[in-house]
């Protein structure tokens, strides 16, 4: 059972690539010289061809070469449409006329995933920009794809050309990989092929794909696009963290070993380039362990990565690799990703007969004004963080609030429970039953907690835990659970921690005066019963258009009003900024995957069908505020007229207020 309050009407959200915005690049010339159409050459009756992968992309997919402006790197609307021709991926597009040698390539499909070695799930897109005056042969593929957004920034914002924008945007891509090398364009790179940029592809392509499916590659990608488009660099230290302990778990078991036979079971590659050493090297820069060399021999360092699963555990430098001591490296493996980080069994859970309700298909240290949970308590490691502590009747009652770790999937939030409800059964709690929780009643917890007790002596131990649907708006961590623990003393009499006889913070903070003017249409979307924590929504209007259609589509919508969205909500970014707030990061959806109850949101549409999300956070002394902003178009009325449904489109852009009050 889950408490909302739901917005009435429609909130907007958009996206818009650097590719459609255009910029204030009308003027300049992307080869580097004087302004105007200097350096702009056309292309004649050119046949373009070369490889598409992530792995590779299989027989039939879709290829596409799309003209650019040569001033402006908007696409004209033209292209030319091609597809590729066995399961190595690869393509050949024939008289091809353009009327500037600036092209995108962009090739979708399904295509051989080279962790698990079979066809994927699901289909990608991925994309490269060329300069087509002095080459036939062009690769698509990852590289290519997450320099894009970036060349577009250096290009259209940062004024450079196009040749200086890919080596810088390459290089910073393989930067946030912890490679480093000049590899030469990456449309060049071929995972088929010998050599080390060709291994760095492979190791990008595999890293970036670890135990994740498809939705959660192309959320990666996504992410990471974003990331690197304005500040150069990937900053998701969480999916660094994930991904490197992955490739830690498979590295230590000898299982990029299957990985490789994987690639040459396809028998496309005489030899299969040493990818090995990237992704290797990745878990070792994300511990901070450094390279293992001959002068490092035996020596120990400890994991440094608080984000990590491992952090600090000991590894050391034996013959040139790290490893956990006495945890000998494997030759080789069986272990499938699945098998690895992330996966759960019910086999793991069920030796506990104690109830167990969650079996299913950033840690910090406590507060210094918390005290330790007493030693028949030590259930928690650094899965948990400590967030509140509350003392009665001069310590007969002892309360503990912790947080688990933010999963973003319900099984591995489960998982997680699950083996906490294990452990307790191994400590000999028993199951007391389901209540209605008094504390953790709030707009994303089920109100209902399932209470676990143990009685030594004259001291009752009380844990109840609760499951947490959505937490805030931390991309990608969508799923925890809270833990109540509960000390009573001496027969003392429970006594609720949570006076809920009124709402306390009914009204948005003053913090956000400054915004008055785009916070009119404002809404208290959801709250806790003692509102500690709050979320306001407010949708701010830039323009709207009636549009007939017979059957919905986004094509209707007017991408200049979408556009004028955007560029009135940089004003609106740019205010929080200058208020205190600070940038945390952006993120991506596609539309048909945005879970509008999930966000506070009902239906939004953009043109592109995809969806971007700015977050920014403040904290004060009273609390701590996130802030999500989001540009789109949403569809407010509709009515039937001559056989065509009238619908109104209302641009602009929305605001989400998430407030956690740190005490009364």
């Amino acid at each position: 059972m889950m408490k909302r309050n739901r917005i009435i009407g429609s909130l907007v959200v958009g996206a818009m690539f650097w590719a459609c915005s255009g910029g204030d690049s009308d003027s300049m010339d992307l080869g580097g010289g004087a302004s105007g159409d200097a350096g702009v050459t056309a292309v004649v009756d050119l046949e373009v061809a070369g490889v598409s992968q992530k792995g590779p992309f299989v027989t039939g997919s879709a290829v596409a070469v799309q003209e650019l402006d040569g001033i402006t790197l908007k696409q004209t609307g033209k292209s030319f449409k091609g597809s590729i021709k066995s399961d190595k991926g690869d393509f050949a597009i024939k008289d091809i006329n353009l009327e500037s040698q600036y092209a995108i390539l962009e090739a979708t499909g399904y295509y051989r995933d080279e962790v698990s070695g079979k066809k994927s799930s699901g289909m990608v897109t991925l994309r490269a920009l060329t300069d087509l005056s002095s080459r036939k042969t062009v690769n698509i593929n990852l590289l290519t794809h997450l320099e894009y957004e970036r060349v577009m920034y250096l290009v259209n914002k940062k004024k450079m050309s196009i040749a200086d924008a890919k080596a810088q945007a390459e290089g910073e891509v393989l930067a946030s990989f912890a490679i480093a090398g000049d590899f030469g364009e990456s449309e060049d790179l071929n995972i088929f092929k010998t050599g080390d940029g060709n291994a760095a592809l492979l190791a990008v392509s595999v890293l970036l794909q670890s135990d994740v499916d498809v939705a959660g590659l192309t959320e990666r990608i996504g992410e990471f696009s974003i990331s690197l488009a304005e500040g150069g660099s990937w900053d998701d230290a969480d999916t660094k963290a994930l991904i490197a302990d992955w490739a830690c778990d498979i590295d230590l078991k000898g299982s990029l070993s299957k990985i490789r036979k994987n690639v040459e079971s396809w028998k496309y590659a005489d030899t299969v380039p040493a990818f090995e050493k990237y992704v290797t090297n990745f878990w070792w820069d994300n511990y901070g362990l450094g390279a293992c060399t001959d002068k490092r021999e035996n020596e120990t360092k400890r994991n440094i990565n608080k984000l990590s699963k491992l952090y600090n555990e000991y590894f050391v430098c034996e013959k040139g690799r790290w490893h956990i001591p006495g945890d000998e490296p494997e030759s080789s493996s069986s272990v499938t990703p699945s098998g690895v980080e992330g996966s759960s069994s019910s086999a793991d859970v069920s030796s506990s007969s104690l109830y167990d309700p969650f079996v299913s298909s950033s840690s910090s240290e406590p507060e210094d004004t918390i005290p330790p949970l007493p030693a028949e308590l030590d259930l928690f490691d650094s899965t948990y963080s400590f967030i509140g502590y509350r003392s009665f009747g001069e310590g007969k009652q002892e309360v503990w609030f912790l947080q688990a770790k933010q999963e973003s999937y319900q099984s591995g939030r489960d998982s997680v429970a699950s083996a906490l409800v294990k452990t307790m059964g191994d400590k000999e709690f028993s199951f007391e039953g389901v209540i209605n929780n008094d504390s953790l009643d709030a707009a994303w917890y089920d109100t209902l907690s399932y209470v676990y007790s143990l009685k030594k002596e004259n001291v009752l131990y009380k844990i109840s835990i609760s499951k947490e649907r959505v937490l805030g708006i931390m991309f990608g961590s969508d799923f925890s659970f809270k833990v109540k623990v509960v000390v009573l003393k001496d027969g003392f009499e429970e006594m609720p921690t949570t006076d809920y006889s009124s709402l306390r913070f009914d009204k948005l903070s003053k913090e956000f005066d400054f915004a008055a003017e785009y916070l009119s249409l404002k809404s208290l979307d959801a709250w806790d019963d003692d509102s500690l924590t709050t979320v306001w929504t407010a949708h701010y209007e830039t323009d709207t258009a009636w549009v007939q259609m017979q059957t919905f589509s986004t094509i209707l919508m007017d991408q200049s009003k979408e556009d004028a969205a955007g560029d009135s909500l940089e004003v609106f970014r740019n205010l929080l900024l200058e208020n205190g707030f600070t940038y945390v990061k952006s993120d991506t959806v596609a539309e048909k995957e945005y879970d509008p109850a999930k966000y506070n949101h009902d239906h939004i549409v953009t043109k592109s069908e995809i969806i971007i999300r700015h977050l920014y956070e403040k904290e004060t002394e009273m609390a701590k505020f996130e802030v999500d902003v989001h540009v789109g178009a949403g569809m407010r009325a509709a009515s039937a007229m001559a056989g065509n449904t009238l619908t109104k489109f209302v641009y602009g852009y929305s605001i989400i207020i998430h407030t956690q009050y740190k005490k009364k």
